[in-house]
């Protein structure tokens, strides 16, 4: 993501995933995130593992957007600088890529490591 982890500071905790498993936090990072003509600064746990998504944001930001986030239509609506009201949208295709590109990786590296020892050919 073009993140310099210098910026990180360590941290030995431990996050439970979706899928229940645990990982290890490599530290925490503060960095800006721009949505329409607002930025907020957000503390974000930086673990080391394979994941269809780059961050996940939680209520802490969602909180202080005062946005209004509908997984049924795929979007977040929230006010913007004007008073309008601005709506980012998910786009299908793009989060799809990254999950593919992980499933293949995973897939990729469980048949790289089923191979135990070397095929030989055995001729009568």
């Amino acid at each position: 993501m073009g993140v310099d982890l210098r910026d990180m500071k360590p941290s030995s905790r431990t996050l439970i995933g979706f899928n229940g498993a645990s990982e290890q936090m490599l530290g925490t990072i503060r960095l800006p995130v721009y949505a329409g003509d607002i930025v907020r600064t957000v503390k974000f746990s930086v673990i080391r593992t394979k994941a269809p998504y780059n961050v996940i944001l939680g209520t802490p930001w969602l909180h202080s957007m005062k946005a209004i986030p509908s997984t049924y239509h795929q979007c977040v609506k929230f006010p913007g600088k004007d008073g309008g009201t601005q709506t980012i949208c998910g786009d299908q295709q793009a989060a799809r890529e990254p999950l593919i590109t992980t499933v293949k990786l995973q897939q990729s590296t469980s048949l790289i490591n089923s191979v135990s020892k070397p095929i030989h050919k055995v001729y009568p």
